[in-house]
């Protein structure tokens, strides 16, 4: 009997365990992706000098034939993508998760935070 009794909360804890590893997986998923992202700007815009309209289409691009998690591609239609062409910054947030990446001339574009 005491056996029986055991056997609800194991697995109430293993399925927790499981969607717990989950989110975490989805969470570094999101903070790559918004990684890759302030870098391709930051390459676009100043490395190779292009407008960021360009850079946009290019991203598109990109994003439609890459992405095969349909929540990611939800949420790159929610990023928010903020130049700052006086201090080389490109900062790429959506909702309480963010990017910035800074041009270096020297080394040439770098993460500097991720929140």
């Amino acid at each position: 009997m005491n056996n029986l009794k055991k056997k609800p909360y194991i697995l109430f804890l293993l399925i927790s365990i499981i969607i717990f590893m989950n989110n975490l997986v989805r969470a570094d998923e999101l903070g790559i992706f918004l990684g890759a992202v302030s870098k391709h700007y930051c390459v676009c815009i100043f490395v190779s000098e292009l407008e960021p309209p360009h850079c946009n289409g290019m991203l598109d691009n990109l994003m439609a034939t890459t992405l095969e998690n349909e929540q990611l591609a939800s949420i790159a239609q929610e990023m928010k993508v903020d130049v700052d062409a006086d201090i080389s910054v490109i900062s790429v947030s959506v909702s309480d998760r963010g990017v910035k990446s800074v041009f270096n001339g020297e080394k040439g574009c770098y993460l500097d935070t991720l929140n």
